[in-house]
């Protein structure tokens, strides 16, 4: 396992792009240590910066310390572990595979446009958890983003595959123009839920502020394939209220000014 451990913090923002166990496992730590990294507008040894322990040749990279500024933790990885004290913007952005735990809390833009891997945050997360970037077509294609706590505005922004979990609250604009995957929200979710989803499912386990006026109601039932769903997080690890997955749903259909082929589920008494 390599360990890096952050010596002081800094206001200017740190970014580890290409800083990945897939991509370090050849590297001994003193190769390690003479990475160049971006600190503001300079370029600089990540040994400034970290102290360098251990060996990655085992595609287990773990950071330590003050890392609210560090940006990219883990963007672009392809396989490996990464377990972070903390993570700033753009973590686990563009990642297709491996694993990313985050112990505290993301800033924006986590997991941003990601095809696959998975991302644990035990803390919360900040806005654009799973989005497109601004002027791109697509979001998250594919993975799973699991935030214990809460997350920001546009979760999932124009998300295409995949399946985000929030286990607290979420801001506005949640699973906005997604075109398909799933949004699974178990506090309160933020007003215009939704806004302008072509496909997919949004499961708004702890209620919503409101749905915006182009969704339809559509029927009380008890879906199969969230029992499914449920047997799935269990083998992953994730645990769940059980009773959101197994009791009457209320279906709501939209936007219908995208064709209507969306849904968001809201449990009954909620």
């Amino acid at each position: 396992m390599l360990t890096l451990t952050r010596r002081a913090g800094s206001p200017i923002p740190l970014e580890l792009d290409g800083v990945t166990p897939d991509r370090l496992r050849a590297f001994s730590a003193a190769e390690v240590a003479h990475l160049p990294v971006a600190h503001g507008n300079r370029t600089e040894p990540l040994g400034e910066f970290f102290d360098v322990a251990g060996s990655p040749t085992d595609g287990v990279l773990t950071l330590r310390g003050d890392l609210v500024k560090v940006k990219s933790i883990g963007a672009g990885m392809t396989g490996g572990r990464i377990v972070a004290d903390a993570a700033g913007l753009h973590a686990g952005a563009g990642m297709s595979g491996g694993e990313l735990i985050v112990e505290g809390d993301a800033g924006d833009w986590l997991g941003a446009e990601m095809t696959g891997g998975t991302i644990t945050v035990r803390g919360n997360a900040g806005h654009q958890t799973g989005a497109a970037y601004r002027g791109s077509r697509r979001g998250m294609n594919g993975g799973v983003i699991h935030v214990h706590g809460s997350a920001g505005d546009e979760v999932g922004l124009l998300m295409r595959r995949g399946l985000i979990l929030v286990g607290g609250t979420c801001g506005e604009f949640a699973g906005a123009s997604m075109i398909a995957g799933s949004l699974f929200v178990f506090g309160k979710a933020g007003g215009r839920l939704g806004t302008g989803m072509k496909r997919g499912t949004i499961l708004a386990a702890g209620g919503v502020d409101e749905l915006p006026p182009s969704f339809r109601y559509s029927c009380d039932y008890r879906p199969t394939f969230l029992a499914l769903y449920l047997t799935q997080l269990l083998l992953l690890g994730i645990a769940v209220p059980y009773h959101v997955f197994t009791d009457a749903i209320r279906c709501y259909r939209g936007d219908v000014l995208y064709g209507g082929r969306g849904e968001v589920l809201v449990p009954w008494g909620v």
